[in-house]
């Protein structure tokens, strides 16, 4: 029987195996790779149907964006037509507010109220303020006895 094999000599004949020969070539040969010819994958009227779809649908994007367009614009249109009548009113309702301001004057009021007959006060009285937290007294509601006769209605 052999002595067992120690460790160095086992890498010796892994090392002596591991070489190639020096008349073999290291790596087989290249091949230049050729793919199998493609069969066609569908028939011109397949095709044509396909050209003829992605066209359709390439029209039909863009006319849709030219109709979301027009609307945007004539939204945009009626927005400034409002805007307009806005302002106008606007314009408006502060020419009546100066003209009843005006009508509604202290002197104005007075001298209409001249012109009706009036006469103004010789003197002004105001009234005591009453405070809204204190509650008032209840007011007497009974009828009084009247000793005058009612006046009598005239033709």
């Amino acid at each position: 029987m052999a002595p067992p094999a120690t460790a160095t000599d086992r890498r010796a004949s892994a090392r002596s195996s591991a070489r190639p020969q020096p008349g073999t070539p290291r790596h087989p040969p290249l091949q230049v790779f050729e793919p199998a010819p493609r069969r066609k994958a569908g028939s011109r009227a397949v095709r044509r149907s396909t050209m003829w779809v992605s066209g359709l649908l390439v029209v039909g994007s863009l006319l849709a964006v030219v109709v979301g367009d027009s609307m945007i614009t004539q939204g945009q249109v009626r927005l400034a037509a409002t805007q307009g009548e806005v302002a106008a009113a606007i314009t408006t309702q502060k020419a009546l507010q100066v003209s009843v301001a005006g009508i509604a004057a202290p002197p104005v009021v007075v001298s209409e109220a001249e012109r009706a007959g009036l006469v103004a006060p010789t003197q002004v009285v105001d009234l005591p303020q009453v405070p809204l937290n204190v509650p008032l007294p209840v007011p007497q509601t009974t009828a009084t006895p009247s000793s005058a006769t009612p006046p009598a209605p005239t033709p």
